[in-house]
């Protein structure tokens, strides 16, 4: 018996590593940030707080009055830029695009003239270079950011953020809730 044991315990040590084995990438990809993560906790949080730190300095003409800037509102304003490009690329370099983890939920389900998970999957699946092409125009508009915050040049950074929504919306249009595109593009031609 003791024999036995001895000869089937290798085995089974051996029969547990291999199985081991084979749940890690399943693992990895269960703790592996989804699309909804970095745009919830990195991107739409960040430029939120891009526009906190810039709505009190809106000029009377528009753009940034860099009388109102202070020294603490550009060092924030680069970081909130940083880490909007920052999740940005995490997009960009994403290779399965993976909208969220059974079970979850996304902002707007349920709402009028919002999409479910499924529905937001399906569009990326249709072209999934195209997100990581337009994350990539974020992350670099936000690079432009970054550098004219560290400069504290208001004449650049601006038009940045005057840009920003459409930079961010363009996305949504194709990705998030895309049957709202055609009229969205209705009112812009009307409002020219």
């Amino acid at each position: 018996m003791k024999k036995t044991l001895l000869l089937a315990l290798p085995a089974l040590a051996v029969l547990a590593a291999c199985s081991h084995k084979n749940e890690q990438p399943e693992q990895q990809a269960q703790s592996a940030p989804t699309f909804h993560d970095v745009m919830k906790d990195e991107v739409d949080k960040h430029a939120d707080e891009v526009w906190e730190v810039t709505n009190p300095a809106v000029g009377d003409k528009g753009g940034i009055d860099p009388t109102k800037m202070t020294d603490a509102m550009w060092r924030q304003l680069a970081e909130d830029a940083t880490a909007v490009q920052e999740g940005a690329q995490q997009i960009a370099q994403m290779d399965k695009i993976t909208v969220i983890r059974p079970g979850e939920t996304i902002a707007d389900a349920g709402v009028p003239g919002g999409h479910s998970a499924a529905e937001v999957q399906a569009e990326i699946d249709k072209n999934p270079q195209g997100l990581r092409d337009h994350a990539a125009g974020l992350a670099a508009t936000m690079g432009d950011l970054v550098k004219a915050a560290n400069a504290r040049d208001a004449a650049k950074a601006g038009p940045i953020i005057d840009s920003l929504d459409g930079v961010c919306e363009g996305c949504h249009l194709d990705y998030w809730y895309p049957d709202q595109k055609a009229l969205v593009e209705k009112i812009i031609k009307e409002n020219k």
